[in-house]
């Protein structure tokens, strides 16, 4: 929850004083950085992630039985990597890359640690099940939260 909550308080912020570099070194990228720069938005995207592991979580405990936790922890460090990358390629800080530094051992340590409880091919499997569910969720929201975000705030159209 810590990058979760730096990408919350900080990432929006950084996106509208740095829209202007954004735009003309990736044009393509634009109307995805016009819509994580509207923070409240943005929070509700996360708060559903948030949920998802927190029942991901309960259940892998419930049930006593990690698959379900482990595709998100999969997930959240390719998720920590990509944002090592995109520190990588535009070449300045941005607000994730701290908490993703500092996370990510934690994420190596917990592969080394299960290695012995899931082989590779499981591990590729549970990793590509969290990604392609991350994925999706992650495009799903993208369309979602903003008009959840503008019918919260009675600017629904009917």
């Amino acid at each position: 929850m810590i990058h979760e909550f730096e990408e919350i308080i900080m990432l929006p912020t950084w996106l509208d004083k740095n829209k202007a570099m954004l735009y003309m070194r990736f044009p393509f990228m634009k109307d995805k950085v016009d819509s994580l720069s509207n923070a409240p938005v943005f929070a509700l995207t996360v708060l559903e992630e948030f949920i998802i592991i927190s029942a991901c979580t309960v259940m892998s405990i419930c049930m006593n039985d990690l698959t379900a936790w482990y595709c998100c922890l999969i997930a959240f460090g390719l998720h920590l990597i990509v944002h090592i990358i995109q520190f990588l390629v535009i070449r300045k800080y941005i607000p994730v890359i701290v908490t993703s530094v500092l996370c990510l051992p934690y994420c190596i340590w917990v592969f080394i640690q299960v290695k012995d409880y899931y082989t590779l091919n499981e591990t590729l499997l549970w990793g590509f099940v969290g990604v392609v569910v991350c994925v999706v969720n992650l495009l799903l929201m993208h369309k979602i939260s903003p008009k959840l975000w503008s019918w919260m705030n009675g600017n629904n159209r009917t």
